[in-house]
């Protein structure tokens, strides 16, 4: 199983996989061909590194978003000329790529658009800086603090001003209004293909559903990215209904996915290659950030506040609407058990992990592990090991 993963064959033995490497690669060529070309026509290439950072603005300015968190530890060496060696794998792959100039995304990046998170990635968007304009949003360090709303609105107005100046386009409440709609119409998808596990028998495993929600990089056209996960949900009801593969399906255990992002994909990999079903991510660009929507009835920058900053994210004290939403999802989804991933390094989601622990045992009664890693490969046998003792006491 490590030499499958060594070699990229990512999940080739999932018994009737559709949507496979190659779909996803297929995807990222013609989002990317599409992007360079609109770049090449005056479009803003704007780069972003977490789910705070309100795409609806971008869009409203002209901007094409794309995420350039990494999963990579090939820019290491590279990134640790700066760095220190022990950081959070996440914030020195991103650095790494940035630095080397081996990202394709980056490389077309005119400008980047930051938050104040966690402290490594606080003092690594200084370095960042050098290298591109920088504009970093000043995120409170509590979503429930009464003044917090307000200063949060405010730092997303200095973030559409710093649009409109690199842009030269008004960031309108008209324009605004529209990109929330639209945004609002691609939560309602992704949310789509994650309700696809709520049955019974779940329809589509966890590695499919990162491919399928993924809009290729460039987010230059919502719409068609709407579209191609419409078209995916039909395929994957149309699979459910193959009595083989409801059948593979039902025997495995449920697992629900939360902590870090899924930036690299070795755990999410080990879980399913070891009989597992990942049924539902709580992790960024998963249930975590699409399950509220903007109001559109309110004010939208405004909306855009109150929206954004209640991501659920260990980096707000306290965090219990994370708590209670993992709560909720395991439900929703009838999880057998809770996988945390925790990136080396990422104090915040670390020290969080106690809690999730505890909520996860004793209110929701089921079994919880963690799995503390990084990006190497090194592990991946301990992992694997870990994984399947796991999964059989589920079982």
């Amino acid at each position: 199983m490590v030499l499958r993963y060594r070699q990229h064959i990512m999940t080739s033995e999932l018994p009737g996989l559709i949507f496979d490497e190659a779909y996803e690669k297929r995807i990222e060529d013609q989002v990317y061909d599409h992007g360079v070309s609109l770049s090449a026509n005056g479009r803003k290439i704007v780069g972003l590194y977490c789910a705070f950072t309100p795409k609806e603005i971008v869009a409203a300015a002209g901007g094409i978003p794309v995420s350039l968190c990494a999963g990579s530890e090939d820019p290491f060496l590279v990134a640790e000329r700066h760095l220190p060696a022990n950081l959070c794998p996440l914030i020195k792959s991103s650095y790494g790529h940035a630095a080397a100039d081996t990202c394709p995304y980056f490389h077309m990046t005119d400008f980047l658009l930051a938050d104040a998170t966690c402290d490594g990635k606080k003092k690594m968007f200084e370095l960042l800086s050098r290298l591109r304009p920088l504009h970093l949003l000043l995120l409170p360090q509590s979503a429930e603090a009464p003044e917090s709303l307000g200063v949060w609105e405010q730092e997303i107005k200095k973030a559409a001003a710093f649009l409109e100046k690199m842009t030269g386009n008004a960031v309108t409440d008209d324009n605004l209004s529209r990109q929330i709609r639209i945004y609002n119409r691609l939560r309602g998808a992704v949310e789509s293909v994650f309700a696809l596990n709520k049955g019974q028998i779940p329809q589509v495993y966890g590695s499919e559903i990162t491919r399928i929600i993924s809009s290729g990089g460039f987010e230059c056209d919502p719409g068609a990215h709407i579209a191609r996960i419409r078209s995916a949900v039909e395929k994957i009801r149309g699979r459910a209904k193959e009595k083989a593969f409801a059948a593979q399906m039902k025997k495995r255990p449920r697992i629900f996915l939360t902590g870090c992002p899924t930036t690299n994909k070795k755990v999410l990999f080990l879980i399913e290659q070891s009989g597992g079903a990942v049924v539902a991510m709580e992790t960024c660009g998963g249930l975590k950030t699409v399950g509220n929507k903007v109001d559109e009835t309110l004010p939208p920058l405004h909306a855009l506040a109150e929206k954004y900053l209640g991501t659920a994210c260990a980096c707000m004290t306290p965090n219990t609407g994370r708590l209670d939403l993992i709560e909720n999802l395991v439900k929703d989804f009838q999880a057998d058990g809770v996988i945390e991933l925790t990136w080396t390094a990422c104090h915040t989601y670390n020290v969080e992990a106690f809690s999730v622990k505890e909520r996860v045992e004793n209110t929701c009664e089921i079994p919880y592990m963690q799995m503390l890693t990084d990006y190497s490969e090194n592990d991946m046998g301990q992992l694997e090991t870990r994984i399947q003792a796991f999964l059989e006491i589920l079982s």
